[in-house]
């Protein structure tokens, strides 16, 4: 492991607009795993069916597949403190409304859906808002290092935030989880009420559509094909991988090895400490020499983990390859981040980013497909064939595209030693009174 109590690891929390969204990072991404985990314990308490589980989730990501394009076209063109409030507080309404009505006892299952189809919708549009603030928080050679710690806040809230739910449901009911989620969110609010940035301001000239912005994005993607490339890659992983962590965690968890429900929490608490070591380490190292190449040698490795814990059946194996497989995805998203950031134009940003969340919002395509697998032909032999897919595809694009892929750029602690990483954003704001001390 690095030596991660240095400065140089953790330098862009000196940015104060930084070190607040991070906090709000953190809290926000506590609250969705330990919605993840307490919304499939209560499915699955209601329904006790695979198949449900996997369209629950299929219900809380299908809007990122909706209006994913649309909510990076609104980042570019409007306040994005005001975006992320205004979906933190939805998100937080349907937190305290599911948590009444489990307390109360009356709860059901469309209620399940809904509040898992409202919350998705704040989700769509707070992804990409909360991705294209960061370099506006931090000047170009600290993104990587934010990028990194980033991904640390959430990786570590795999740990803290399923790990804390699954605890919370050995005192408490799944109500209960929900109503202290509640709590855990108007924290998250106060870090973004915090957060200072110059009033948004359009840039001079013909002003386009809502609509006309979208063109736009997919045209610039167009004109940049190792964009569309990495965005390619990341839509594989997200169909066929991510599955594993929302649908076949909690199967492995409740009918495999018998851990009951709060032993998915315990589950995704062991992805989520691979995920903090490989988040970390990329704060750390901030670069690779090629970021292209190291995407499809994690999603190998990534791959082959599915396939291993789909032929073992000891808790000890499983939560070691469950924290391979975090490390892996973490540190996938955090290079796939750099390259889209640091290869596009900051007025881009937001659109850019947006069709990383298009992709995501994929993922229900592949958590039906993963629960009818699992309901079919059963819980191994379904995440042995997510993982050999995965395996398949990875060696493939290395033969077909590894040389295309070792000329992509990004992801560097700067734009030197030669690379071009496109164009320089603007420095990030600091408030009134606070130039002087950031600059010491």
């Amino acid at each position: 492991m690095p030596r991660i109590g240095t400065g140089q690891t953790f330098r862009a929390l000196r940015h104060r607009n930084f070190r607040l969204l991070w906090f709000g990072q953190t809290g926000h991404s506590a609250s969705l795993w330990m919605d993840q985990v307490a919304r499939a314990v209560l499915i699955l308490q209601l329904t006790d069916s695979a198949v449900a589980l996997s369209l629950v989730i299929a219900t809380r990501l299908v809007p990122i597949l909706l209006f994913g394009l649309i909510a990076g076209a609104v980042a570019d063109r409007s306040d994005r403190k005001r975006i992320l409030m205004s979906t933190q507080f939805v998100s937080m309404g349907c937190h305290l409304f599911l948590g009444v009505m489990a307390v109360t006892g009356l709860v059901e299952v469309w209620h399940v859906f809904v509040t898992a189809f409202v919350s998705g919708t704040a989700m769509a549009f707070n992804q990409p808002v909360r991705q294209s603030l960061i370099p506006a928080t931090v000047p170009k050679e600290d993104l990587m290092n934010a990028l990194g710690l980033n991904q640390a806040a959430l990786s570590f809230m795999r740990i803290g935030g399923g790990s804390l739910a699954g605890l919370l449901l050995i005192p408490f009911d799944v109500g209960g989880v929900y109503l202290i989620n509640v709590g855990i969110y108007a924290l998250v609010i106060l870090t973004t009420v915090l957060m200072q940035f110059p009033k948004h301001e359009r840039k001079a000239g013909k002003q386009t559509s809502l609509f006309g912005d979208l063109a736009e994005g997919f045209r610039y993607i167009r004109s940049n094909p190792d964009l569309g490339l990495v965005t390619m890659l990341a839509l594989v992983l997200f169909i066929l991988g991510f599955p594993y962590q929302q649908v076949f965690v909690p199967l492995l968890a409740k009918r495999t090895l018998d851990l009951g429900d709060s032993g998915i929490g315990f589950l995704a608490g062991a992805t989520g400490v691979g995920a903090f070591a490989g988040s970390m380490f990329v704060a750390w190292k901030s670069g690779v020499k090629r970021p292209g190449v190291q995407l499809m040698i994690n999603m190998l490795i990534f791959g082959a983990a599915l396939v291993a814990i789909s032929l073992q059946e000891t808790v000890v194996l499983t939560v070691v390859l469950l924290a391979v497989a975090g490390s892996m995805t973490v540190t996938f998203m955090a290079f796939t981040n750099g390259i889209l950031l640091e290869n596009s134009d900051p007025a881009m940003h937001g659109r850019v980013m947006s069709l990383l969340s298009l992709d995501r919002g994929l993922i229900p395509i592949g958590a039906i497909g993963a629960g009818m697998l699992a309901s079919s032909v059963g819980i191994r032999p379904g995440l042995f064939s997510m993982g050999l897919a995965i395996v398949v595809i990875s060696a493939a694009v290395l033969l077909l595209a590894g040389k295309r892929l070792a000329t992509i750029q990004g992801g560097r602690p700067s734009a030197g030693h030669g690379a071009s990483v496109g164009p320089e954003p603007a420095a990030p704001p600091e408030p009134v009174g606070q130039a002087a001390a950031a600059s010491r």
